[in-house]
């Protein structure tokens, strides 16, 4: 009886340690958070869980203006956190932020226009539509009804005896499947092929966002961004771990870690600062040129896309059938 108590009072001990939003800590750091690191000091692999934090930057034009340490293993829901943040400390909000697609998510494009911030985040099916290789199945028009790759219209219904498996979806349904070139495609995770028509679950304010988005991350400004976002952003983190060689964390505890961060980037910045002093000449990066057009995405094919869509279905049978 003394043992079971000793481990109940254990395992509280334990979920107290671990809290509401985390899933794992480590004996030797109980701040840290159990991650698969993508270059992994240790082993060298990147597939093995080690003790680790969640380091968010904000950079704008090569600087660090904003910085967060957090115990989550998921970027998307620090985004608001490291905007908040990034407020407190300047009293004013961005003028518009370009992010990539692990950021894109309904409730950040809301938070983005509740504080009139211009929308540069790609969606999840972003790289998917540019490449043609895995684009939307539909797109959501300005009367609220959605068309379908074939140019069908479809429209929202109500079902009594079916609840949307995502928050805020309603259904929608497109007909004349049947003898549709792109049908493989579309239904490629649905058990019923011979059915002429499909029934789609559609996040309608998500779809105006990420329409939204896409059509700023084409325009020229938008390519001058995400041009931009992968030399600025991409290149502080290259700095400091390779120049610097600052590719683990030296103290434990989430305090220390952050204040450790908050040293290093500081030294970053004032790095910069003096270079500026020696040489005069402040940080310069590409600007899209004046006859730059908008970006195009590739053209579907229905072929390469209806060999996929066989494809995906016949690996989702197999799994239906084991």
């Amino acid at each position: 009886m003394f043992g079971l108590l000793q481990k109940t009072l254990e395992y509280e001990e334990k979920e107290t340690i671990i809290g509401p939003n985390r899933m794992s800590y480590y004996k030797t750091d109980k701040d840290a958070t159990a991650m698969a690191l993508k270059a992994d000091y240790y082993a060298k692999l990147g597939s093995h869980m080690h003790a680790a934090y969640n380091v968010q930057i904000l950079v704008i034009q090569g600087l660090i203006f904003s910085y967060l340490v957090s115990q989550s293993r998921d970027d998307m829901n620090l985004f608001i956190d490291v905007m908040d943040k990034f407020h407190r400390s300047y009293k004013v909000y961005p003028k518009r932020i370009c992010a990539d697609a692990g950021y894109g998510s309904l409730e950040n494009y809301r938070y983005l226009h509740q504080h009139h911030i211009e929308n540069y985040v790609k969606h999840l099916s972003w790289e998917g539509n540019k490449s043609a290789r895995n684009p939307d199945a539909f797109h959501l028009n300005e009367d609220d009804t959605i068309t379908c790759l074939n140019g069908h219209v479809g429209y929202e219904i109500k079902l009594p005896f079916r609840h949307p498996r995502k928050a805020e979806s309603v259904f929608y349904k497109v007909e004349k499947c049947s003898l549709c070139q792109w049908a493989p495609y579309c239904k490629r995770f649905m058990s019923k092929q011979d059915e002429d028509f499909k029934i789609f679950e559609v996040v309608k304010d998500l779809e105006r966002y990420k329409y939204e988005s896409q059509l700023n991350l084409c325009s020229p400004k938008g390519i001058e961004l995400r041009v931009n976002r992968s030399i600025q952003v991409e290149g502080v983190f290259g700095i400091v771990k390779q120049d610097y060689g600052y590719v683990r964390f030296r103290r434990r505890g989430l305090l220390k870690v952050s204040t450790e961060s908050m040293l290093n980037y500081l030294g970053f910045n004032v790095a910069k600062l003096f270079r500026y002093f020696e040489t005069g000449k402040q940080n310069t990066f590409w600007t899209a040129p004046d006859n730059l057009e908008p970006e195009i995405f590739k053209k579907l094919s229905w072929k390469r896309l209806t060999k996929k869509g066989r494809n995906v279905n016949a690996i989702m049978r197999q799994s239906w059938n084991k």
